[in-house]
């Protein structure tokens, strides 16, 4: 036999044929449950939903909502320097929501899963100025309140 007419492969079709599927599923998949979980956000801080489903963008408007610059953004597509951003940007959400160092700790280890608590729990919206106090402090009652 000819080593240029016969081959030898390790790759299998039908493994193939199931990462063609299954990555753009997984893909889609990804952005619509991060979506859901985003949209109330947005909509509890006066931003449109369908913002919370077109990717980057998404985290644009997160970003800005939490008081921070839109252009940490671009951070999140550098390795090691996306932890540093994504952990600024756990402890502005929680800030801006009037939640606690627990809060914080847990958006950026399971940040999906505490979008859904903020976005579809009692977490009021306080504003951007609310990131500029320190974690865990009390919100200012507006005077004239009572």
């Amino acid at each position: 036999m000819l080593p240029a007419l016969s081959s030898n492969t390790t790759t299998d079709p039908a493994f193939a044929a199931g990462a063609a599927i299954g990555g753009p599923l997984g893909f889609i998949l990804t952005i619509v449950i991060t979506g859901f979980a985003l949209k109330g956000i947005f909509a509890k801080a006066g931003r449109p939903a369908w913002a919370a489903f077109v990717p980057i963008y998404n985290y644009i408007v997160l970003f800005r909502i939490a008081g921070l610059s839109a252009w940490l953004v671009i951070l999140l597509f550098i390795p090691l320097l996306n932890l540093v951003a994504l952990v600024l940007l756990a402890i502005n959400v929680a800030k801006v929501f009037g939640k606690g160092v627990g809060t914080a700790i847990l958006l950026f280890l399971f940040a999906v899963i505490m979008y859904f608590v903020l976005s579809y729990g009692s977490a009021r919206y306080l504003g951007r100025e609310a990131a500029q106090r320190p974690l865990g402090s009390a919100p200012r009652t507006p005077t004239g309140a009572y």
